[in-house]
């Protein structure tokens, strides 16, 4: 068991060591790290079905996946409401270790001395792939190690909403968000690789007027085969057009 905690805590990118895990998990708590962390307290009877509801949850799955394999290997399983409970429990732990990891990656950015020249690249998900998904979010990464220096989230329903336009808005607003905590930190981006969003370049603008936005050759080379799909479906419009 010590070894799949000490797994889950190397995921997560914190620092542990065996006889810290050993004295937290006899005495029924979970602590990642010294005196930074993850701290989740619970008791011994409790904590054996918490852990494997934490570990879906670091993997990115919902409960019905949780559910369904979990019948699969014939382990009990909590419920939905049970689920919840957990999520809410822990959203204020992994936010401070979410702020804790990226305040890090912040510290090597300047340590390197690149805060005043910082080449950072941006994007953003959604919960559900779509124009109107429910829960998005943003990161904004140090582009030379890929590490994740600042985050947000936009959710349309239940506590702590924060939004009600479209997807395509939040990842707009939130990009405005993660430029204006950058440049408050005293962050100079003179570089931004993103997605060829039109919105980004005013968003971008507005924080560092002499700053640069790249495309991302990946969204690039999305797009170009969308193009040529559109050339394929309509070659006899591109023929009489070359013809004029």
């Amino acid at each position: 068991m010590i070894d799949s905690f000490s797994s889950i805590a190397d995921e997560l990118g914190v620092p542990h060591d065996s006889d810290t895990l050993k004295a937290h998990i006899s005495s029924g708590q979970v602590h990642f790290g010294h005196t930074e962390g993850l701290h989740i307290h619970d008791s011994n009877a409790s904590w054996h079905q918490w852990y494997p509801v934490i570990s879906f949850l670091i993997s990115g799955h919902l409960h019905a996946d949780y559910e369904r394999l979990s019948g699969l290997l014939g382990l009990p399983s909590c419920s939905s409401t049970q689920w919840g409970r957990i999520v809410k429990s822990l959203e204020g732990h992994v936010t401070d270790l979410a702020e804790w990891s990226c305040g890090q990656v912040r510290q090597e950015i300047t340590a390197h001395g690149d805060a005043d020249q910082w080449m950072a690249s941006f994007d953003g998900f959604y919960l559900t792939r779509g124009h109107y998904s429910n829960n998005s979010s943003a990161t904004l990464h140090d582009h030379l190690t890929g590490k994740i220096a600042y985050f947000c989230h936009r959710t349309k329903k239940g506590p702590g909403h924060n939004w009600s336009g479209t997807s395509g808005g939040a990842e707009a607003d939130m990009l405005d968000e993660l430029l204006g905590k950058a440049k408050d930190d005293g962050m100079v981006v003179t570089e931004i690789i993103t997605d060829k969003d039109t919105s980004v370049n005013g968003i971008f603008c507005r924080h560092y007027p002499e700053g640069m936005v790249t495309y991302c050759s990946n969204h690039c080379a999305k797009t170009l085969h969308k193009d040529l799909e559109k050339i394929k479906r309509n070659l006899c419009e591109v023929i009489m057009l070359h013809c004029i």
